[in-house]
């Protein structure tokens, strides 16, 4: 809750800089997003686990509300967001000729603070792009089995207890604005969004004693791996 106030103090200093004849607009976004996970995670569990896996793109969602403050008359805007995403990876998992789906399902409360450029035109559209900072609070972590093996019963769906509770990452992206009514605007966005910090924390045992798991070594080291997904969104500021 510590970082949450201090995110919330630094985005009202920022929004404290606009100009006070600048309007500030308010929003909701909603879309889809194609999440995966990198880092040598993947080939960890391959070596502890005797099986070959391949990875692919997991389809998550994010949804949530934005504010936008125009810093002076440049074009140039900050746009503090908070969104509900789902995160994660799937892979194809082959264990002695069988063929099986985990997926990895991370749920988290993101917080972007972007810099936004909006581009001047003279119609009803216009472009603009952004680049800023995500802090993502954890709420949940769980892996899933779709068909395991019958002979495996240690197979199946489990809560992930080692996710830390907090990741920081990199968002860069752009869209389009599309003006509706006086004041309105419908905006399309596509992202990047890539996590810095790793998702896991060492751990002491792979199951602990409520019957969750945590993605670890034989040491208790945590796995290897990055958050980072693909989004596109649609929104409403008015």
């Amino acid at each position: 809750m510590r970082i949450v106030s201090i995110v919330g103090i630094v985005v009202l200093m920022l929004a404290m800089t606009a100009s006070a004849q600048s309007q500030i607009k308010f929003g909701v976004k909603a879309g889809a997003a194609m999440a995966t996970m990198s880092g040598d995670g993947w080939d960890d569990i391959e070596v502890l686990d005797s099986v070959s896996i391949e990875k692919k793109y997991k389809l998550g969602l994010a949804a949530g509300a934005f504010v936008e403050f125009p810093l002076g008359t440049s074009g140039v805007s900050l746009q503090p967001e908070f969104l509900y995403v789902i995160k994660g990876a799937k892979a194809e998992v082959t264990e002695e000729g069988e063929t099986y789906t985990e997926k990895l399902k991370n749920d988290y409360l993101e917080v972007p603070v972007l810099i936004k450029y909006n581009f001047t035109t003279a119609g009803s559209t216009s472009p603009f792009m952004f680049v800023g900072p995500v802090a993502a609070f954890n709420i949940g972590s769980e892996m899933m089995v779709e068909d395991p093996p019958a002979a495996d019963s240690t197979l199946g769906d489990f809560d992930i207890d080692n996710a830390k509770s907090l990741d920081f990452g990199l968002t860069i992206g752009g869209g389009l604005g599309l003006a509706m009514g006086q004041s309105g605007k419908l905006t399309f966005d596509l992202r990047y969004t890539i996590g810095l910090g790793d998702v896991f924390e060492d751990a002491d045992d792979s199951v602990d004693d409520s019957g969750k798991i945590n993605f670890v070594d034989e040491a208790g080291n945590a796995l290897d791996f990055k958050n980072s997904d693909i989004r596109l969104m649609v929104g409403f500021q008015f």
